[in-house]
């Protein structure tokens, strides 16, 4: 159906509205595949990416998603999901779920199905959110029709963009809102908190086979991937944002492609304002641009959280966790809020590449030091401590506590064990990163 008035652009994001009562946690979590060494896992082969799938679809009984002759992911009847990136990064997709046992089940199954993968194919599921051993030239692409255009047009956007194609890895939480009013809240919240939960979740300071200079090479990556789709955009962090601030940059973002007749069509060269105003676009081209931008946080049209590397699953279900503790509860998230509320786009940028860079080590804008707080992990400690969890629940937020007791991310900790104890060893940075089945006692029940 034509878009006929600028009135339906807003039914897209509408659509993500859920009373309180409905409202629910999804988790699209990443990992590589692997040799023992390290080395990428081709896609195709006997004993490929793709042969792994269709032993998954087997023993799982899993809807098989085709494109041509490629077997490219897996559907349960449940709405899970198995898909790949476009390096072979393996990502699972849970439902929407109803509280965090019901997550940390899924997530356990999944870990079992790789567990049993690992010991079939003598293979690696690494939860790091760099490539540990290659470059994304090194990386075999995936054969999905939507990289033919996704891959040259972020080769011309940004340094990095195929980089984060190919040698990334994230961890992404889904999450509800109630109205416009209490989506772009918590929009603008996750914009403003960007560095901290990019300071939390760093974990990748090894790329390609050497230290990064990074805690999180990986949110360095986004940062030279495109600057017109990426990061904190500054429009929709600011105090009063609304949907319509939404519409009109989304509406500005150069196009990638649109479907016609089930063959895919090449739009680089046209903004989607563009191809608006001249009457040929449909519903449908306009779902298909949503997903196109990559920022910190974005509209699915439930709202989805873009600022983590992979992680070990009870780090993941830790995220899931504290996105709930404080963006569910409506006195934490105005509190989650009012932490960087008063920060300028510019010492935002500035602590953002410092967590990139340094994980819960880096240093906070001068003029925000002080009342105990000078680094990433003060104001860390400040966030976790506003979820309110019921006691199964907060269960799950144990790993953030160890690693503020700690005082340092999993990049940081990586960092420090490669340039010393371990020597520079990939296979010890491999076992340090594996995947591992989330025991039940993890499961908060």
């Amino acid at each position: 159906m034509v878009l006929q008035h600028p009135a339906e652009l807003r039914q897209a994001l509408e659509r993500g509205f859920r009373p309180r009562s409905e409202w629910r946690l999804g988790l699209e979590y990443e990992q590589f595949v692997t040799d023992p060494a390290g080395l990428p896992w081709p896609y195709r082969g006997a004993h490929g990416v793709g042969a792994m799938l269709e032993r998954l679809r087997q023993r799982s009984g899993w809807e098989a998603l085709m494109e041509g002759p490629h077997l490219l992911g897996l559907k349960a009847a449940d709405g899970r999901s198995l898909s790949l990136e476009p390096g072979a990064q393996i990502e699972f997709g849970s439902t929407p779920c109803v509280d965090l046992a019901a997550l940390a089940a899924e997530v356990a199954q999944y870990m079992g199905h790789l567990d049993a993968l690992e010991q079939e194919f003598d293979c690696r599921f690494v939860t790091l959110g760099a490539h540990p051993t290659s470059a994304p030239d090194e990386i075999e692409r995936i054969p999905k029709q939507r990289y033919d255009i996704l891959e040259p047009y972020l080769r011309d956007a940004g340094e990095l963009g195929l980089w984060m194609m190919k040698a990334t890895a994230g961890v992404q939480v889904n999450f509800d809102h109630a109205d416009e009013a209490d989506a772009m809240l918590k929009l603008r919240t996750v914009f403003a908190l960007a560095p901290v939960f990019n300071a939390l979740f760093a974990n990748s300071s090894v790329k390609a086979g050497q230290l990064s200079g990074y805690a999180s090479w990986r949110g360095h990556v986004w940062t030279r991937t495109d600057d017109a789709r990426c990061g904190i955009v500054p429009s929709l962090s600011r105090d009063g944002s609304t949907f319509d601030d939404y519409i009109q940059w989304v509406l500005d973002l150069p196009m990638l492609y649109v479907y016609r007749d089930g063959a895919q069509v090449d739009m680089r060269g046209r903004s989607f304002r563009q191809f608006f105003e001249s009457g040929e676009a449909t519903r449908d081209d306009w779902e298909q641009h949503l997903s196109t931008p990559f920022p910190e946080v974005r509209f699915r049209p439930q709202l989805e959280l873009r600022c983590a590397d992979t992680q070990c699953p009870l780090l993941a279900l830790a995220l899931a966790a504290l996105v709930q503790g404080v963006f569910y509860d409506q006195t934490s998230l105005q509190k989650a809020w009012e932490l960087t509320a008063d920060w300028s786009h510019e010492e935002r940028l500035q602590c953002w590449h410092a967590a990139h860079r340094d994980g819960l080590a880096g240093v906070l804008p001068e003029r925000h030091r002080g009342r105990g707080r000078t680094q990433l992990k003060d104001l860390a400690a400040e966030l976790i401590g506003l979820a309110r969890l019921s006691p199964a629940d907060a269960v799950f937020l144990e790993p953030l506590h160890e690693m503020l007791a700690a005082g340092r991310s999993e990049g940081e900790l990586s960092a420090e064990l490669f340039a010393g104890e371990w020597q520079g060893d990939i296979t010890r940075l491999i076992d340090f990163a594996r995947c591992t089945v989330v025991s039940a006692d993890s499961s908060g029940s």
